[in-house]
């Protein structure tokens, strides 16, 4: 009986012993998840942002170790259906780091995308929803992304999101730095974001 009550225990810590990730933190793991993707699967700029949607939507919803695989993950897959071209759904799921995002290691939630990208390295600016998205859409039975386009997806050829804002240009990396030319760091992608925002509101 004691080592019944042992194991229930055990395996009750293991689904509680996460805590929530704060807003700040969820957006930019989201971002920085968001951008990766755009690179590899060739978004566009109105995918670059729904995708990024998506994604904040799934991280802050994971709580505890059963949701990084549960309903909320499910439910990302099904959202990204919608917003994805077959031909970029299929790759995506063939890449562990975008399908699997997240893993549980040492009692904490991992994100595996580090494992191939350095961190604090952007493609691109901050997509709209950085600076705007809540993460609303996760409490909706329904999907936001049904029924809407998303602009055709750049070739594999040239990775670089359809109507995007320019990258910045090569970045005077540090020696030893695993930078890419034309990569910005973190507080450069969030300006770059914000300037994009303020552009667009001027032309209005």
């Amino acid at each position: 009986m004691k080592r019944f009550i042992l194991t229930m225990v055990a395996v009750l810590t293991l689904g509680t012993a996460a805590n929530a990730m704060s807003y700040k933190s969820a957006r930019d793991q989201a971002f920085f998840l968001t951008d990766k993707m755009a690179y590899e699967l060739g978004l566009s700029y109105d995918q670059y942002n729904a995708v990024y949607e998506i994604n904040i939507d799934y991280i802050m919803c994971v709580d505890v170790y059963d949701d990084i695989f549960g309903t909320f993950w499910t439910r990302r897959n099904n959202e990204l259906r919608y917003v994805l071209s077959p031909v970029q759904y299929n790759l995506y799921m063939t890449m562990d780091y975008f399908y699997r995002p997240i893993s549980w290691q040492n009692k904490k939630f991992v994100f595996t995308v580090y494992n191939r990208y350095p961190k604090d390295r952007f493609y691109y600016a901050a997509p709209p929803g950085y600076q705007v998205y809540k993460g609303s859409n996760r409490y909706f039975d329904h999907s936001a992304y049904s029924g809407r386009t998303f602009g055709a997806p750049e070739s594999k050829s040239q990775p670089q999101p359809s109507g995007m804002y320019p990258r910045m240009g090569p970045s005077k990396s540090q020696p030893g730095s695993k930078s890419q030319p034309g990569m910005m760091n973190k507080k450069q992608a969030v300006n770059e974001g914000k300037q994009h925002m303020r552009d667009v509101t001027r032309r209005r």
